[in-house]
């Protein structure tokens, strides 16, 4: 009897919420606010803080490229296509439109699709386009977007939203205690925790940056509805079994929740979501990673970050801190990113994983510096900085079509191989969705500021707006082709003392500062710093001087590879039989018609020689070096990777010394 009252309830409730959609939806997507701030302090301020994208703009041409087409396609992605499963599952009318295909919809591998995981990069990558962009043509489309989860959420009636098929049941079951788990599922169905985290993030990131009351509202309702549905009926040991499979940093969201609400059952829950099987090893400086799926580790780490930064708990920030300097030190391949085939693997297995067709994986490389953005704001190292900046220019920023905009899944380190990019509107896996976010990002670590000092960490032409100060800034350069970088001053109002500190970088073999021409600068902490009262129109000018330097593979001796200040380097190596089709694919993520591992060419020096002997010949605006047959097999040419499209290549080359 309860449970036939208790369903007749909830049809009444749908039926009455069915009714009044229409008015709910409307009156809470046109309330805006500005957040007044934080409802609940961290525990620990920040040393440094990163600023708003919407006070930088980038500049740098390559990198403003990359921008420009991932804005287009983000404003060109269908948001009822993205509704439709959410409206499928909440038992809604889908009106005839269909979703996005594969993993958007289809099953996959038997694992039944990932549904909804791309609302959540959409939300999170159309906000912090709006920022990095200023355009407002994203503000009715992220309405829209709200509107259509609201009214799911209002015609479950319970709070949850979910577009994978019956996965409200499959939480219920969880609930219920009646679940297995492995990674990638539960209950045979792919990470349904994980898509909740990327709607929850996305919703998160719309708040923050578009004061849209509504994105705050499903957030909470959805993350209350979690915790007292399903967290709720569990005891400890249950959720970690839950916490096996992959759920990116559902940790981080429950935070986000409670920084925005001073409502301690969020933190609360938070504390609960923390994979044991993760932390606490790390915590206690020991490296398991060797085997485990990679990406499904990273984004956990991002969120115990998070919760300590609110708890306090500082074994979760030991615990962040040695996972990132682990993957930096025993896990990471010369271009920044990390993995092959998705997994970590022996340090003494990068020689002969080199030779492989797949590499590291682009989301990987998103979450790492996600995390790195965190940990460089809680310490303020410069190691971050040395990081962010490898895999920003040589994996993240390589790996788009340059004239499409879209995103290589994975990065082959094996000479003759060739990136495939995905196409707009038929891959949809989730290096579409963290590809979205990347560019819509990439002022992302260019400055920091504490109280009274600005930091200006990576020479990336570009502009700042620091609004507290009332100064704007301006940075040119085309490092590392040119050696100078350009920093005027467009306007200050302060007139109290302000420290701007310039990094010293550690692939420039001198750092020099000027100011209006006259040398100036104090090193402090790995930056040259100048303090001084500024006035519109001051210049200072850094005159770098970029280094050629090797890197063999981790763990081996027989492949080496060659940057030139944070510039990895690459060799185009001809293929006739390739089409620009060949290297585009709906559902490929690894080449198929590599080159021999021959056809690239081998070093007969030590690389310290090849370094010595290499000779700058730059055509029109490329920056090239020459290797001559003296040092090689054949003489060829070495240039910036991230500039190799539609060609195949090699990064690292063998030793026949």
């Amino acid at each position: 009897m309860c449970n036939k009252e208790e369903n007749m309830m909830k049809m009444s409730w749908k039926i009455f919420g069915s009714v009044c959609i229409s008015m709910l939806v409307c009156c809470c997507s046109v309330t805006r606010q500005t957040p007044n701030g934080i409802a609940r302090e961290r525990k620990y301020q920040p040393v440094r803080e990163l600023f708003s994208l919407s006070d930088i703009r980038v500049t740098d041409r390559q990198m403003l490229k990359i921008q420009e087409l991932d804005h287009d396609y983000l404003l060109s992605l269908d948001v009822d296509r993205l509704l439709s499963l959410f409206r499928k599952e909440a038992g809604l009318s889908q009106n005839g439109v269909r979703p996005y295909p594969y993993w958007e919809s289809e099953d996959v591998w038997g694992e039944g699709p990932l549904a909804g995981h791309i609302m959540g990069f959409w939300l999170s990558s159309a906000a912090m386009m709006y920022q990095s962009t200023g355009d407002k043509r994203f503000i009715p489309l992220v309405e829209k977007a709200l509107e259509g989860l609201r009214e799911c959420q209002l015609a479950d009636g319970e709070g949850f939203i979910g577009a994978q098929p019956g996965v409200k049941n499959v939480f219920l079951e969880v609930a219920a205690g009646r679940f297995t788990t492995s990674n990638p599922l539960v209950n045979h169905t792919w990470e349904p925790v994980y898509v909740m985290n990327k709607t929850m993030l996305g919703l998160y990131d719309v708040f923050l940056a578009m004061h849209l009351d509504l994105a705050k509202t499903i957030l909470t309702d959805l993350a209350d509805w979690f915790g007292s549905a399903v967290l709720d009926k569990l005891d400890d040991e249950q959720v970690q079994k839950l916490l096996v499979c992959e759920h990116g940093s559902i940790n981080e969201s429950f935070v986000d929740t409670y920084s925005i609400t001073g409502e301690k059952r969020f933190l609360d829950w938070a504390e609960r979501l923390n994979d044991e099987d993760m932390w606490v090893p790390a915590a206690q400086r020991r490296d398991i990673l060797q085997g485990w799926h990679a990406n499904t580790q990273i984004p956990k780490f991002t969120g115990f970050e998070r919760v300590y930064t609110y708890d306090g708990n500082a074994d979760f920030h030991a615990a962040a801190r040695f996972f990132w300097q682990t993957v930096a030190d025993n896990h990471t391949w010369v271009n920044g990113g990390n993995s092959t085939g998705e997994h970590f693997f022996p340090i003494g297995e990068f020689e002969s994983r080199l030779e492989r067709t797949s590499g590291p994986e682009s989301c990987n490389s998103v979450n790492m510096m996600r995390l790195t953005e965190a940990l460089y704001q809680d310490d303020g190292d410069m190691k971050y900085l040395d990081y962010y900046e490898r895999v920003l220019l040589n994996h993240v920023l390589a790996n788009y079509d340059p004239e499409e905009g879209m995103c290589v899944y994975y990065t082959s380190m094996r000479p003759g191989a060739y990136k495939i990019y995905s196409t707009k509107y038929d891959s949809f896996w989730c290096c579409t969705g963290s590809g979205m976010q990347a560019p819509a990002k990439f002022g992302k670590m260019i400055y920091s500021h504490s109280k009274d000092s600005l930091f200006v960490n990576l020479y990336l032409s570009s502009t700042l707006r620091w609004e507290e100060r009332g100064m704007e800034v301006r940075m040119e350069t085309d490092c590392p082709r040119g050696n100078k970088v350009r920093f005027t001053i467009g306007s200050c109002r302060g007139k109290s003392l302000c420290t701007i500190a310039f990094r010293k970088p550690w692939w420039s073999a001198r750092t020099n500062v000027t100011l209006n021409g006259v040398p100036v600068g104090a090193e402090n902490d790995g930056y040259l710093t100048i303090s001084r009262k500024w006035r519109k129109g001051d210049e200072v000018v850094i005159d770098l001087q970029p280094e050629l330097s090797c890197e063999t593979v981790k763990g081996g001796s027989h492949y080496h590879a060659f940057l030139y200040g944070p510039v990895l380097l690459g060799a185009r190596i001809d293929n006739p039989s390739l089409t620009k089709e060949d290297f585009r694919s709906p559902r490929r993520t690894v080449p198929a018609r590599n080159l021999p591992l021959d056809a690239a060419p081998q070093i007969t020096v030590s690389p310290e020689k090849v370094v010595a002997e290499m000779e700058r010949a730059d055509i029109d605006s490329l920056l090239r070096f020459h290797i001559s047959d003296s040092c090689a097999t054949r003489d060829f040419y070495l240039e910036p990777y991230n500039g190799i499209h539609f060609s195949c290549y090699a990064i690292y080359f063998q030793s026949k010394e």
